[in-house]
Parts: C-alpha cells; sequence; structure tokens
C-alpha cells in the first residue's frame, strides 16, 4: 500500500530535481497533469508528468526518467513525451497541464 501524497509535495519535488532530470534525462519542461495537476486525485492515484526533451533524448531518457521518479514518489509514475500525446486527447492533457 502506498502512502498519501498531497500535490504540493509533488510539485516541490519536481520544481526541485528539475536540474537533475534536466542534466541526467535530457529534460527541458516538465509539467503535472491529470488528477493531481486538478487536484482531484485518490490516495492511490498515479502521477503523470508531461515532457519535454531536448535534441538527443533517446527512449533509454523516457525510461530512466520514469525509474527515477517512481523511485522518490514510491508509486506508478506515467511519463508521457509533449510530442507523443495523440491527438484526441491533446486538448484535454495540455488543458491540466502545469508548467514546474
Amino acid at each position: 500500500m502506498t502512502s498519501a501524497i498531497k500535490s504540493e509535495e509533488i510539485f516541490s519535488t519536481l520544481h526541485h530535481s528539475l536540474n537533475v532530470v534536466k542534466e541526467r534525462y535530457h529534460v527541458d519542461k516538465l509539467a503535472l497533469f491529470g488528477s493531481r495537476a486538478r487536484g482531484d486525485a485518490h490516495d492511490d492515484s498515479d502521477i503523470d508528468i508531461l515532457v519535454d526533451f531536448a535534441p538527443g533524448a533517446d527512449l533509454l531518457d523516457l525510461s530512466g526518467l520514469k525509474l527515477y521518479y517512481e523511485d522518490i514518489f514510491g508509486r506508478t509514475v506515467d511519463v508521457v513525451p509533449r510530442r507523443a500525446i495523440r491527438q484526441e486527447l491533446r486538448e484535454a492533457i495540455l488543458a491540466d497541464a502545469i508548467e514546474i
């Protein structure tokens, strides 16, 4: 069972880790989206992160970023590259997204 984590803690952690993930995983920008960004998450909700990668980033950067945040938060983290958002979901995801 995972413990409850507040959206404010997630924002703070993402903000404080931004320089590390920029260097380690070739990240340009992060945004929180989904139930955590909307404020309607349950205690066991996953964490949805929208990411813009720098040129040259690859699948290892994506999977490494996911594992990095899952280790920190102790729960499932979905990392979605902004350029990979399906067209039918783009508007809803971007409406929820809160840039870090």
